[in-house]
């Protein structure tokens, strides 16, 4: 049986609730039916992000990937749709989907990131190269930028109606996590055709 990690599980269950827990008592099963069905051993430590674990591993014998399984959520719904769009330019490869379990078999790349980068110039090349690949005409079915644009804008509208009336009644600043949604209305009218980024999940 795999082991999950504890930090992943406590956060898990603080966000979800008993729908968390449920979750949890099944993710090790669920993982360990999609390694025999997919044809993996774990080849690796289990990582997680916020919503979901990755465990590394090998696929026949010699293909390094990694399986991902993420909390069932509409906002890890279209993931693998968009994998599927980029078809692994500018994003890694999609090699299994199991939409029912919010899983997939992903390619495995070595980690790293363009704050390694000392050349300022060689970063701002490198992300324009990259936002040219991934910004291609969405497929029919996914969310469009100006219907998550929309979205973004109403709760930034609801966020900063929230602290303008907690500072109103505590005659002091309230504290928001994120108001920057409010300037995601323009560029998504002006681009409503593009994949959003918001079908990713995490």
């Amino acid at each position: 049986m795999i082991a999950m990690p504890e930090e992943f599980a406590r956060s898990t269950v603080e966000r979800e609730g008993e729908g968390g827990v449920a979750w949890l008592a099944e993710l090790s099963g669920i993982v360990e039916e999609l390694l025999g069905r997919w044809g993996c051993v774990p080849d690796g430590e289990v990582m997680h992000g916020g919503v979901g674990v990755i465990v590394p591993v090998r696929r026949r014998a010699q293909e390094s990937a990694v399986l991902k399984v993420s909390f069932p959520h509409p906002g890890n719904v279209h993931e693998p749709d968009a994998f599927v769009a980029w078809g692994g330019c500018g994003a890694i490869l999609l090699y299994e989907r199991d939409d029912e379990r919010f899983a997939m078999l992903l390619e495995r790349v070595q980690p790293s990131t363009l704050a390694e980068v000392e050349d300022g110039d060689e970063v701002v090349a490198v992300a324009g190269r990259l936002n040219h690949r991934l910004a291609i005409p969405a497929p029919p079915g996914l969310p469009r930028l100006r219907e998550q644009a929309d979205a973004w804008g109403g709760a930034a509208v609801q966020g900063r109606r929230g602290a303008d009336a907690c500072a109103a009644a505590s005659g002091a600043g309230c504290r928001r996590g994120d108001r920057s949604g409010a300037g995601s209305g323009p560029a998504g009218h002006s681009h409503p055709w593009r994949l959003s980024g918001a079908s990713l999940g995490k």
